[in-house]
């Protein structure tokens, strides 16, 4: 195996995080708390454990702390989450950018967001690093911006990552 520098959670990739159920386009949402609501829901597909509510609520408490917008249009909402036991992530594409107060003063209109085990402190810093470290360049995120599917974006992240992962 070749080094690389850009791995995705310890030579993952990260499309494995992600589930089609989990990926949601033509949002017409209009407030950062309806998308934190929005992403619980989603997050929450396929549990029993960890409820949409718990999701959206350490979103938030995440998001009080501090923007998780990049710049560029592209937020990353991420915590730590108790009863979970595997790093789960979710998308939302919005219609109509909102305001994330992001450091670039652009609206948001592509959240990833980055849900981790409470007791992975490592790997919540590596997935979210690199997760930042790919949406930060425009050819992915122009690539992702295009998607009209839920298949064409799982599409991106599986093709881009995979390249690293092996």
């Amino acid at each position: 195996m070749r080094p690389t520098k850009n791995t995705i959670m310890d030579n993952v990739s990260f499309s494995a995080y992600l589930h089609i159920d989990r990926i949601s386009l033509q949002n017409n949402v209009s407030s950062k708390k309806r998308v934190f609501e929005c992403l619980g829901e989603l997050l929450s597909h396929g549990l029993d454990d960890v409820s949409a509510t718990q999701f959206s609520e350490g979103l938030i408490a995440r998001e009080r702390l501090g923007t998780t917008a990049l710049g560029d249009g592209v937020a990353i909402p991420h915590c730590r989450i108790d009863n979970l036991n595997q790093i789960r992530s979710a998308i939302i594409k919005l219609d109509h950018a909102i305001d994330f107060e992001a450091p670039d003063d652009q609206h948001v209109s592509f959240v990833c967001a980055l849900m981790v085990p409470s007791e992975a402190n490592d790997d919540h810093l590596k997935a979210l690093a690199s997760l930042a470290e790919f949406l930060s360049n425009t050819e992915h995120r122009e690539a992702l911006n295009g998607c009209q599917t839920a298949e064409e974006i799982l599409e991106v992240f599986a093709s881009t990552t995979d390249q690293h992962a092996a």
